[in-house]
């Protein structure tokens, strides 16, 4: 078994993981620089010649730690260079990182040649020679700190030279291997597999149409340059494998050209489209891609075409004085979108991402990407008239994407500066009793305005700097539309400026009347997870993929209470959620506790919860089930085993998962007296609800003292609303 190393652009670690692993890769880790991986020789070939993704595929024959310099020549000597190469031969070396006070390339090079030729010497009293040119061997060191790798180049050269571009004086903005990358995420291989269409409005030298067509050609990216890797003139090459793998490529390609998607590229300038034909023509896809000269503000599509991908690295003003063009450019580059690609999905890249705003497109997902040093964002939408229309789309999306829907002047409206002036007046006070009660996660803003309908909470996190989740409370129909789309824009325009973040550290997200379990449902899936503090306890929250982030804010005051009352004590959290409440509870000293609820993802989320915090899981279970059956079954077993129980179920559940339905209003005499049967005498039920209506029916409860802590247990951010929870306490008389 081999051990090798791809390394990648970066950012692309884990796709150039997936990828490895489609290729027959085993044990595949991600890393910073790339990806380590195993496989025999057919898998180090493959990867050469079908990584759309990789760099550079070097193959490792030593790992080791060195004492100081002259260890480094050392352990390079000991290595058998017979078994890689002729005594006679030509070799270079390559080096890359620092350590042992080697901080120059070019003399940790010159240390590892040393070793490689004192070896020579040794068993043959001759030497070969360094060829920097055309070497039969490349050799590449890597030192961290006293760490070294070193390895055999087996590519020779880097893979994103895909040979379409040899003999082009032209430095194209994106490296292919880049653009695949970006192909990938906007989803272009299932696309072009269901016939879609490909299309670049921008589209330059022509790389996003020519890694297109190489995709849904199923040709190998390797393929053009397979006599030129690095591994032809390595002595253990094995040609008659070479060539099997070279051979079945030609013929999925031949078979791929077959089914080839139309794919159409348009651009302002002519110099830039003879670059994009003659690239066009090298790799072979003349008949296949079609370009014409066009500006996105003519734009008109032409033929016959089916719905499919759109994609473009528009410019982005990196020179002073080229911003306010660039910006009319994405207007009109929106506009064409909207008018001539409904129903299409698009993916727009820009290393400003500010400029999303001007397509007036509302993205449903972003990704980070780096195009060399420069950081960037890819926007997704998917084409639809009705963004037009709508004031908002459900979750998971950052204002960075939501921001893309104002006017630019917008902010400086003076209904904007009004909203702008409140959130100010309110943060003034709520920073203060944050900062003193140690409060990293609160609410600034919940519809003050009735005309600004939202709800706006800020997280402090560990690891991931300050966050804005922004609800906006769905209108009812007979709100005008255009008013209130308009008033959103107001109040979105001036948030990074208020709260001194950037726009995408502001997720926006619409809510609407609470039905069944959707405050739970899946919005996206960026699975990025942050960490805040509660009442000196680490708590997990997800701000993109469902509706709420794994925190209710609200129940702040209510968990802490739970807490104080279980230490030393027996709990019981029924539906659980992430069981933030029983996380406090453990660290505060409760004696065991269970927490039960439906989900696989929130007790999963649970558990981390636990693992932040070192909470002991052999006292402290959790356990996925159907609250409604066990809370029946359990409350006629007689044993009553819980001396603290928190109650805080949904006000309507339809899951999937239950028979029938729960409307707590309707439901809670029953499921509150269950879940009494299970207190210990001189027990206690803490039983909250969201529902904003709900009226306790005290009357048909018996042999409990029942107390209202709902204003002891709201905290000062939601005491603007105080109907935004009730809670009670149930003390067994």
């Amino acid at each position: 078994m081999l051990k090798c190393f791809a390394t990648s652009p970066g950012g692309l670690s884990e796709m150039l993981r997936e990828e490895l692993l489609s290729l027959g890769a085993h044990n595949v880790k991600a890393q910073p620089r790339g990806v380590s991986f195993e496989g025999d020789l057919e898998v180090a070939y493959r990867a050469c010649l079908w990584s759309r993704l990789a760099n550079r595929i070097y193959l490792t024959v030593l790992e080791t730690e060195l004492v100081n310099q002259e260890d480094l020549t050392e352990q390079v000597s000991t290595i058998d260079w017979n078994s890689h190469m002729d005594a006679f031969g030509t070799f270079a070396v390559s080096f890359s990182g620092k350590g042992m006070g080697i901080d120059h390339s070019h003399y940790g090079a010159l240390k590892i040649k040393d070793g490689i030729v004192d070896y020579f010497r040794t068993v043959s009293n001759s030497r070969p020679s360094v060829d920097t040119v055309h070497p039969e061997l490349r050799v590449h060191g890597h030192l961290n700190r006293n760490q070294l790798t070193l390895s055999i180049d087996l590519t020779g050269h880097s893979l994103h030279q895909r040979g379409y571009r040899e003999g082009q004086q032209v430095k194209a903005p994106l490296k292919e291997n880049v653009a695949a990358a970006l192909l990938m995420r906007a989803g272009w291989p299932e696309i072009a597999k269901q016939g879609g269409t490909l299309y670049d409005p921008m589209c330059g030298s022509g790389t996003f149409l020519i890694e297109a067509a190489m995709m849904a050609s199923d040709l190998a990216p390797g393929l053009e340059k397979s006599e030129q890797m690095g591994f032809l003139t390595w002595k253990q090459h094995d040609a008659k494998l070479w060539r099997k793998l070279v051979d079945e490529a030609e013929q999925r390609e031949a078979e791929g050209l077959r089914n080839l998607p139309e794919i159409y590229g348009s651009d302002a300038s002519h110099r830039s489209l003879d670059v994009a034909k003659e690239a066009i023509a090298n790799a072979g896809y003349s008949d296949s891609i079609e370009i014409k000269q066009m500006t996105v503000e003519q734009g008109r599509r032409w033929g016959g075409w089916t719905p499919g991908l759109v994609i473009s690295n528009p410019p982005y003003g990196e020179r002073l004085g080229e911003l306010e063009t660039v910006k009319s450019v994405y207007v009109d580059l929106g506009n064409y979108l909207k008018s001539e690609f409904d129903g299409w999905q698009a993916a727009i890249l820009t290393c400003n991402p500010e400029l999303g705003m001007y397509l007036g497109i509302k993205a449903k997902r972003s990704h980070n990407f780096f195009n060399g040093a420069m950081e960037c964002k890819l926007f997704r939408f998917d084409i639809l008239k009705e963004f037009h229309r709508q004031p908002a789309v459900k979750g998971g999306a950052n204002l960075a994407e939501e921001i893309q829907m104002a006017l630019p002047d917008m902010k400086e409206s003076e209904g904007a500066q009004m909203f702008a002036n409140r959130l100010k007046k309110n943060l003034k006070n709520l920073r203060k009793w944050a900062q003193k009660e140690e409060v990293s996660a609160y609410r600034v803003y919940d519809a003050d305005m009735p005309e600004y309908a939202l709800a706006i909470d800020f997280y402090q996190t560990l690891e991931g700097g300050d966050w804005l989740v922004v609800n906006e409370y769905a209108a009812p129909k007979s709100i005008d539309r255009t008013g209130a789309k308009k008033r959103l824009h107001e109040a979105m325009s001036v948030l990074p400026e208020v709260f001194d973040l950037p726009a995408d550290h502001i997720v926006f997200k619409v809510r609407e009347r609470q039905k069944g379990t959707s405050q739970y449902e899946r919005l996206d899936e960026n699975r990025q997870f942050f960490t805040i503090m509660e009442n000196g306890v680490k708590l997990r929250v997800n701000f993109t993929d469902y509706l709420d982030t794994g925190v209710f804010l609200d129940h702040r005051d209510v968990r802490a209470y739970v807490a104080q009352q279980s230490r030393g004590k027996r709990l019981l959290n029924l539906f659980c959620y992430t069981a933030t409440a029983t996380t406090q509870a453990a660290v505060q000293g409760a004696k065991s506790s269970l927490s039960l609820d439906m989900s696989k993802t929130y007790l999963y989320w649970a558990k981390h919860n636990f693992l932040s915090n070192d909470c002991d899981e052999s006292k402290h279970r959790l356990e996925q089930e159907n609250v409604l059956e066990w809370l029946e079954q359990a409350s006629q077993s007689g044993q009553a085993d819980f001396d603290v129980i928190f109650l805080d179920p949904p006000s309507f559940s339809t899951s999937k998962r239950m028979e029938g339905t729960l409307d707590i209003q309707r439901d809670h005499v029953t499921l509150i007296n269950q879940t009494l049967a299970l207190l210990k005498p001189g027990g206690e039920l803490v039983f909250s609800t969201n529902l904003r209506k709900f009226k306790l029916a005290e009357a048909d409860f018996s042999g409990v003292e029942i107390t209202d802590i709902t204003q002891k247990t709201m905290p000062k951010d939601f005491q603007r609303n105080s109907k935004i929870h009730q809670a009670w306490s149930f003390k067994l008389l």
